[in-house]
């Protein structure tokens, strides 16, 4: 699976979050007080966000800044030995 560029994770991660808190993108704009157009931009990963900007918007959303740079990574799960599910060989004698 190829990475995605920076500004593309930014821009999934404000939309993630924005929705997540909902509000729409002039209500943000606002409570950032950001221009609607440069959220707009960013949004769209076109835009190229100073680290004061995406501070702004963060606090804003409510989360670190950390979930605005970061892509979000993937839970593991453990299953102990006995505790998940049990498979039969179809050519063997084992499970």
């Amino acid at each position: 699976m190829p990475r995605k560029a920076p500004l593309d994770l930014i821009a999934a991660a404000l939309r993630r979050e924005r929705a997540r808190a909902g509000l729409s993108l002039t209500e943000l704009a606002r409570r950032a007080e950001v221009a609607k157009s440069t959220l707009s931009q960013l949004e769209s990963g076109t835009g190229n966000p100073s680290v004061e900007t995406l501070w702004a918007l963060g606090t804003a959303l409510g989360v670190p800044f950390s979930r605005l740079v970061d892509p979000p990574g993937t839970a593991g799960r453990l299953i102990r030995a006995g505790e998940g599910p049990a498979v039969p060989a179809e050519g063997a004698d084992y499970t």
